[in-house]
């Protein structure tokens, strides 16, 4: 009655916890947008999606439930021994590695970015961060290649689908399922194996220029660092971030200023997520309700105040 999950069944769970989060997730942003406004919404909207996984999982794996997707091909969460459910503090870390992980690593990498490229409170020569800044690019990249090598072990040991579960030692086990035989495996075996050799050569390919720069002691190329002036010495000087200058919906300074029917101004970034996901926009700082569609937003080139 009781046996491994397999590979099948561990893949169709988990999409479909995915396409449940997929659906989820843009009613967390309306209740976001209704509750706390539409500044408040996008200052903290790449962090919502996070949150809601964090609940969902919160009210499901931590609360000794089955999630969606485990209740839909009938697999339950178990410690090493398959005979009994991982302990809390395991099911906690699974949660924070598979959920949060990935975005604090996101997070940490543009905030090393932007530090490096705006900030002149890190005492560091321009060579030195402009040898950071070509190492940042590599970093992000190793964690994907990660992630891809991790996905093809699955296919040949079907173990483990996340590498949360992995490290945190929470397996799956299948009720009310029938006897399976090795040919059901051999498929996903032999697209891990090509997942390998496919890893291998895009791995290859990306090191080949590396090892011909370094052999011909050529520099690398990198982004330069932008900079808002330049004393008499040539060193980065920051200026003050004015009133006019910064965008009501971001609140930093404003790119791609763009204007609507009201006279204020925006990043264009920022007022057309907004008017995707409301068709009006309700200028605040005029307190007038502006009919305010795409085709009336009209972006200023080369505007510079």
């Amino acid at each position: 009655m009781f046996q491994a999950a397999g590979i099948a069944e561990i893949i169709r769970s988990h999409q479909k916890d995915d396409n449940f989060l997929r659906f989820l997730r843009p009613l967390v942003d309306d209740i976001s947008q209704r509750l706390a406004g539409p500044q408040t919404w996008i200052r903290w909207r790449t962090h919502l999606d996070t949150a809601g996984d964090l609940v969902y999982f919160y009210l499901t794996t931590c609360s000794d439930l089955q999630t969606v997707g485990e209740e839909y091909v009938n697999i339950i969460q178990t410690n090493e021994t398959l005979k009994s459910l991982p302990s809390k503090w395991k099911r906690a870390l699974m949660i924070g590695l598979q959920v949060c992980a990935p975005h604090l690593l996101k997070s940490a990498f543009n905030k090393i970015e932007y530090q490096l490229r705006n900030s002149t409170k890190i005492k560091l020569t321009p060579k030195t961060r402009e040898a950071i800044l070509s190492i940042l690019p590599a970093l992000q990249n190793a964690t994907s290649v990660l992630h891809r090598l991790h996905l093809a072990v699955f296919y040949i040991n079907g173990i483990y689908y996340h590498l949360a579960k992995r490290l945190s030692g929470v397996h799956y086990i299948q009720y009310m399922s029938k006897e399976r035989d090795s040919s059901s495996v051999r498929p996903f075996q032999i697209l891990g194996i090509l997942s390998l050799v496919q890893l291998t050569f895009s791995i290859v390919l990306q090191l080949v220029p590396l090892f011909i720069a370094l052999r011909n002691k050529s520099k690398v190329s990198s982004n330069y660092i932008q900079i808002r002036g330049r004393n008499a010495n040539s060193e980065s000087v920051v200026f003050r971030l004015l009133p006019h200058e910064k965008c009501p919906l971001c609140l930093s300074h404003r790119k791609q200023s763009t204007l609507t029917p009201c006279g204020h101004l925006f990043c264009w970034a920022c007022i057309h997520e907004w008017c995707l996901t409301k068709n009006a926009l309700y200028a605040e700082t005029c307190f007038l309700h502006i009919i305010c569609f795409l085709f009336r937003i009209m972006i200023l080139h080369k505007y510079c105040f």
